[in-house]
């Protein structure tokens, strides 16, 4: 298998490998001997900084943005393809910092873990256009945008709403727990009313989806009125909208 390097050794890097692993050797990078040696266990690759060199090799960035550039003055060699999964930033930033045939801005999520990552991502130039799209949908779908200008907007969207998702999840869980649900079966309700969600969502716009399910004067239309009582839409405006505020 063609080897691939992932740099960092967090949660995301973690979940990048577990995606990647069956298509490609990988190996994970960092300056935590403890860290790596866990990776170690779960049968990856792994590497210190000190005895990496990215000469004509493909590499995921995806240590934490502020160690940029500490991780820069660690590498030597020119890369052929450096894609960062980094927070805000740009190609200016990799430029700065790193030497390759070509950079790709990416936002997956912790879903890739599963092969279930939202991705989207920008190149810089063709090279190797065809092998990135590859990397990057052997963990999930990968979605091009037209300019890096772009990328905070459906950053926001990929990266960070996962996690308003979870909060929804877990309040419609804790509301059937309200009404007298026993908790392992309002969970279990609500993971199966997502999954149910999910396939409504790919073939029916989220506006029609509502309308077939709301009934003149019915229980769900009553709880659809609270819920914009609420300003539970001007909300998922300003959260997207933070998110993606660099």
């Amino acid at each position: 298998m063609k080897p691939l390097y992932i740099l960092g050794s967090g949660t995301m890097a973690g979940a990048l490998g577990c995606g990647l692993k069956d298509n490609y050797e990988v190996f994970i990078v960092g300056r935590n001997a403890k860290k790596l040696a866990e990776f170690k266990q779960k049968g990856f690759q792994t590497l210190l900084y000190d005895e990496f060199k990215a000469e004509n090799k493909d590499i995921i960035l995806a240590f934490k943005p502020y160690a940029l550039d500490e991780v820069a003055q660690r590498l030597t060699g020119k890369a052929r393809v450096i894609i960062s999964v980094l927070a805000n930033k740009d190609f200016k930033d990799l430029q700065a910092a790193f030497k390759a045939q070509n950079f790709v801005l990416a936002m997956p999520n912790t879903a890739a873990f599963y092969k279930a990552s939202t991705t989207p991502f920008v190149c810089e130039n063709e090279n190797y256009k065809d092998e990135i799209l590859a990397i990057l949908q052997a963990f999930g779908k990968a979605f091009e945008l037209e300019n890096a200008r772009l990328m905070s907007a459906a950053m926001a969207i990929s990266g960070c709403a996962p996690a308003f998702l979870a909060v929804v999840a877990e309040s419609i869980a804790n509301g059937g727990v309200y009404e007298g649900l026993k908790r392992e079966l309002s969970l279990s309700l609500t993971q199966s009313l997502f999954e149910s969600f999910t396939k409504l969502l790919e073939h029916e716009h989220p506006a029609i989806i509502k309308e077939k399910i709301c009934s003149p004067g019915g229980v769900t239309i009553k709880g659809v009125k609270i819920l914009e009582d609420n300003a539970v839409r001007s909300a998922f405006y300003q959260a997207i909208s933070t998110s993606a505020t660099r």
